[in-house]
């Protein structure tokens, strides 16, 4: 069939990368290679509060950012 008509759930991961806004970019980054992870959910207080993908985590890297991400500068 239609690959393009498949439910989401059947494709997407059960066991997402879950981390909290504080979590310092170095260890999300290698997580995230180690498990082939391309997004981590951010969690605060029970609340999912963004996505931080591979490419917001290459322009950090390219932007030459601190050791944590927030979502508050992520935003811009």
């Amino acid at each position: 069939g239609d690959p393009f008509q498949l439910p989401v759930s059947e494709v997407m991961r059960t066991d997402p990368y879950v981390a909290d806004p504080s979590t310092p970019l170095a260890e999300v980054a290698d997580v995230m290679g180690k498990r082939r992870y391309g997004a981590v959910v951010v969690v605060d207080a029970g609340n999912v509060v963004g996505v931080f993908t591979a490419v917001d985590a290459l322009r950090a890297i390219g932007e030459g950012r601190g050791e944590t991400f927030d979502t508050e500068r992520q935003a811009r």
